[in-house]
C-alpha cells in the first residue's frame, strides 16, 4: 500500500517543475498547470478519484509514470531477498545521526537502520558512530512542544532537547575529533512522563514482552462494543466481524503523516472514529499502576475475510480517565503480503491466517488511570490508498467490494498484541 495523500501531494508538487521544463521547450501546458493547481486545492477529491490511475493532473508527461511505479510492483522486481529492501549497510563508511519523532512516518526505521549499521556497517566508524535521537515530534516540524493535540512539556522543544547541541556534538566528534557528553548511542523522549532518557541498543535489555489479549462477546465493534484487551489468554470466544466497505473508509485521524500536506498529524482525540461500527475497539480495565511501554509494538492477528485481498490497519490507543483517547503507534498490513513483501499471495476466502502487524516503536507511559486501547480496521484514508478488495492490480479499479472481516480470540487463534514492557 502507499501513503495516498502524500503520494499525491507530493506528485502535484514535483509536477509544477516538470511543467515549467516542459514550457521552456515551448509546450503549451496551460490545461496540465489547472488541472495539477486543481488537485492541489482540492486534495479531498483528488484522493477520491477511481481509478487512482486515471487521476487528471497524472496525465502528464514523465509524472504518470513515476507516481503508477508507486502503485505497482515494479520496484521489487529486481529484489532478490527481502534483506535487500533495507540499505546496504556493508557499503557504508561513515558514522550516521538518525533523528525522527515518534510521530515521524518511519521511527522504527530509524532503530532498524541503527542496528544494521552497527552490525554490517563498512568500517569501524561506521559500526561504532551509530546514534540515534527521537523526540515526540511530527516529520519535518519545527521541534515544539506542541504536537498535535498534546503538549509535551518544556523539555521536548528544541531548547529543551538540546537538540542542535546534539547534532553539533555529533558532526564535532566524526569532523574534528572532539568527544561531547551530549553524544550518546541513543536519545529517546519517554511520553507520558515527558523525559529523556539514554540507551545503548534497542530494544532495551531489561525490556518483559508481555501479550495483551483481544477478548469479547463477539461485538467489539466501535466504542459501545464489549472489547477487552488484557494479559489473561482467552478459552471459548465467538469472534468478532466487522465490514470493510472501501466507499465508506474509516477516515485519517492524526498519526506518522506529514504535516506539510493537508491532514492533520500527530496525537489526536480518536473518539469520532471510534464512534464507528467498522472499528473494532478492545480496551484495558483501568490502569491501578503505570505501566511503560517503550520499544518495538508488534499485533498479532487471527482473521478471515470474505474476497481476495483487503487491508488491517490497527491503533495503539492511550485512554485518559476524561475518555480522550490519543494515538500512540499504528501498523499495517495488505493481506496479499502477509507472508512476504516480495511474492505476494491471494486469500482464499474464509480461509483463517496469521497477520502479523508491524508498529513500529514508540516510548510512552501509560499512567495510573489512563487505559490502555487497541483499534482494528481495515482501512486508513487518505493517509493509506483504499485497498478495493478485488484482488485487482492498485490503481486499476473503478468500482470495490465490501469485504467482511472475522477477527478471532480463541484458545487455538490467540490474537494479541505484544508491548515491550519496563519493569515497574
Amino acid at each position: 500500500m502507499i501513503g495516498l495523500e502524500g503520494a499525491i501531494s507530493w506528485s502535484a508538487a514535483m509536477a509544477m517543475d516538470t511543467l515549467n521544463k516542459l514550457a521552456q521547450k515551448g509546450k503549451d501546458v496551460t490545461k496540465m498547470l489547472n488541472a495539477v493547481r486543481y488537485a492541489m486545492d482540492n486534495i479531498e477529491e483528488t484522493c477520491n478519484f477511481l481509478p487512482l490511475m486515471d487521476l487528471p493532473f497524472l496525465q502528464i508527461e514523465g509524472l504518470s509514470e513515476g507516481f503508477m511505479r508507486r502503485l505497482s510492483d515494479a520496484d521489487l522486481e529486481g529484489i532478490k531477498s527481502e534483506e535487500d529492501i533495507w540499505w546496504p549497510y556493508e557499503k557504508m563508511q561513515v558514522a550516521c545521526m538518525h533523528s525522527a519523532g515518534w510521530y515521524d512516518m518511519s521511527p522504527g526505521d530509524q532503530f532498524r537502520n541503527f542496528l544494521g549499521m552497527k552490525e554490517k556497517g563498512g568500517s569501524a566508524v561506521a559500526r561504532e558512530g551509530q546514534h540515534v535521537f527521537l523526540g515526540p515530534w511530527l516529520h519535518g516540524s519545527r521541534l515544539h512542544n506542541l504536537v498535535g493535540g498534546m503538549n509535551f512539556g518544556r523539555f521536548s522543544s528544541a531548547g529543551g532537547s538540546f537538540a542542535t547541541a546534539r547534532h553539533i556534538a555529533f558532526f564535532d566528534k566524526y569532523l574534528k575529533g572532539i568527544d561531547s557528553p551530549y553524544l550518546v548511542p541513543i536519545r529517546y523522549f519517554i511520553m507520558g512522563r515527558n523525559r529523556w532518557k539514554n540507551a545503548e541498543t534497542w530494544p532495551l535489555p531489561e525490556t518483559e514482552w508481555q501479550r495483551f489479549y483481544l477478548h469479547s462477546r463477539g461485538h467489539a465493534n466501535s466504542l459501545t462494543g464489549d472489547g477487552i484487551l488484557s494479559r489473561e489468554e482467552p478459552g471459548a470466544e465467538p469472534p468478532d466481524i466487522y465490514v470493510y466497505n472501501p466507499l465508506d473508509p474509516v477516515p485519517t485521524r492524526g498519526g506518522r503523516i506529514n504535516p506539510d500536506m493537508n491532514i492533520p498529524a500527530g496525537p489526536l482525540d480518536q473518539t469520532l472514529i471510534e464512534e464507528r461500527n467498522d472499528v473494532l475497539v478492545y480496551t484495558t480495565p483501568e490502569l491501578t499502576q503505570e505501566i511503560e511501554v517503550t520499544g518495538p509494538v508488534v499485533l498479532h492477528l487471527f482473521a478471515s475475510i470474505s474476497t481476495r485481498d483487503t487491508d488491517f490497519h490497527a491503533k495503539l490507543v492511550d485512554v485518559y480517565p476524561n475518555g480522550r483517547a490519543i494515538n500512540v503507534a499504528e501498523g499495517c498490513i495488505r493481506a496479499r503480503y502477509r507472508k512476504s513483501i516480495l511474492k505476494p499471495e491471494m486469500i482464499t476466502p474464509g480461509e483463517i491466517n496469521e497477520y502479523v502487524i508491524d508498529m513500529s516503536s514508540t516510548s510512552i507511559v501509560f499512567n495510573k488511570g489512563h487505559r490502555i486501547r487497541l483499534h482494528i480496521a481495515g482501512s486508513n484514508f487518505p493517509h493509506f490508498d483504499r485497498n478495493m478488495n478485488t484482488g485487482n492490480a492498485f490503481g486499476e479499479d473503478a468500482v470495490g467490494i465490501p469485504s467482511m472481516q472475522t477477527v478471532y480470540h480463541q484458545a487455538d487463534l490467540a490474537s494479541y498484541i505484544e508491548l515491550p514492557v519496563m519493569p515497574y
